[in-house]
């Protein structure tokens, strides 16, 4: 009885977030520019109907910089530098974490995906996550509705 409950929540949810309007044309992570002395990183999940709803934990170079769900945006400004961003998963994947360089002024789009099913028995195991960089236009077009949605800017 409670899963079938849960599961008609999460039908509702995932329904109203889908109707959700994706915002104002022109709302981009350009909005709010880097500071000349630092570079940005965009970690943000797509909400995917078929993806686990758990949070995971997003680092730099081991050091935790928040926490990352379905649909969700943050970003953190950061020293220039090398950086390795990781992501807590419950299965090691193959190029599961990704490493950057920052220069001064620049920005990365860190998309975390759920990798459904691996090392797992259907389901029965946890959750696998990975680090993609996309590039800036792709990034810029995929957190704008998510930008919109948590009221960020």
């Amino acid at each position: 009885m409670k899963a079938h409950l849960l599961l008609a929540l999460s039908v509702i949810a995932i329904g109203l977030a889908a109707c959700a309007s994706p915002g104002p044309k022109g709302l981009s992570a350009a909005a709010v520019p880097v500071p000349p002395d630092k570079a940005r990183v965009y970690v943000y999940r797509e909400l995917n109907p078929y993806d686990t709803t758990e949070f995971t934990a997003v680092s730099l170079n081991g050091e935790k910089i928040g926490n990352n769900a379905p649909g969700t945006v943050f970003y953190r400004d950061v020293r220039p530098g090398t950086y390795e961003i990781e992501v807590r998963s419950d299965q090691l994947y193959p190029n599961q974490f990704k490493t950057v360089t920052l220069a001064p002024g620049s920005t990365v789009f860190a998309k975390i995906q759920e990798v459904r099913h691996w090392g797992t028995n259907f389901g029965a195991g946890g959750a696998t996550f990975v680090v993609t960089i996309v590039d800036p236009a792709t990034g810029d077009r995929e957190i704008g509705p998510l930008l919109w949605q948590q009221k960020l800017w």
